[in-house]
C-alpha cells in the first residue's frame, strides 16, 4: 500500500495528514522531536492513537521507541561500523538499508522487502512516499520515516495541535 505525506511550512494545521492510495486521508502526524521530550503521535482520522514514537533517553546517542496500540515495545537503534550506517528496529527484526541522507531506503526483514520509503523534494516543500506490504507495519514505517527525514532534512518542523496563537504583545506608548 502506498502512502504520501507532504512535509511543509506553508499552512500551520497543527497535523501533517497520511494519504492512502485512493487519495484519501487514513491517519495524522502531529508533533515534533526538536527536543527531549517531544513525540510523534499516529491517529486515524476519527482521533483514536495509533502509536507514537519517542526518545527513550538511554545512552549518548539517540535512541527512540515506538509504542503502538497492542504491540510490544520497538526500539529503533543505529549501528555504526566503521563501513556501514545502519538502522535497526528491534522486536520487529528490520534493517533499513539505502541510503536515509539521499531520502531512499528500504526497510528489510532479511532478504525480504517489507516497505520502501522514498523522500521527493516537492514544490512545496518535501514528500515521502512509502510503499508498504504489510498492513500491520503501517506505524512502524510512518514513525520511523518522519523519524528520519527529521534527522537529514532541515528545517522540518511538525507543526504541534491546536496551534498555539500569537502571545499579545503589551505596548505602554
Amino acid at each position: 500500500m502506498l502512502f504520501w505525506l507532504e512535509l511543509n511550512q506553508e499552512k500551520d494545521y497543527g497535523q501533517i495528514p497520511v494519504i492512502n492510495p485512493k487519495g484519501k486521508i487514513e491517519f495524522i502526524i502531529q508533533g515534533n522531536l526538536d527536543n527531549p521530550n517531544h513525540t510523534l503521535y499516529l491517529y486515524d482520522t476519527n482521533r483514536n492513537e495509533i502509536g507514537r514514537l519517542f526518545t527513550d533517553g538511554t545512552g549518548l546517542i539517540a535512541s527512540f521507541t515506538i509504542d503502538v496500540v497492542d504491540h510490544s515495545l520497538v526500539s529503533v537503534k543505529k549501528l555504526n561500523t566503521p563501513n556501514t550506517n545502519i538502522f535497526y528496529l528491534t522486536q520487529l527484526k528490520y534493517i533499513v538499508t539505502g541510503s536515509i541522507k539521499r531520502g531512499t531506503y528500504t526497510f528489510r526483514s532479511g532478504f525480504k522487502s517489507i516497505a520502501n520509503v522514498k523522500t521527493i523534494v516537492a514544490e512545496h516543500g518535501v514528500v515521502l512516499t512509502c510503499n508498504i506490504t504489510k498492513p500491520e507495519d503501517i506505524p512502524f514505517i510512518l514513525l520511523t520515516s518522519v523519524l528520519f527525514t527529521q534527522w537529514h532534512v532541515t528545517p522540518l518542523k511538525l507543526p504541534t495541535f491546536p496551534p498555539i496563537a500569537k502571545k499579545l504583545e503589551i505596548n505602554p506608548n
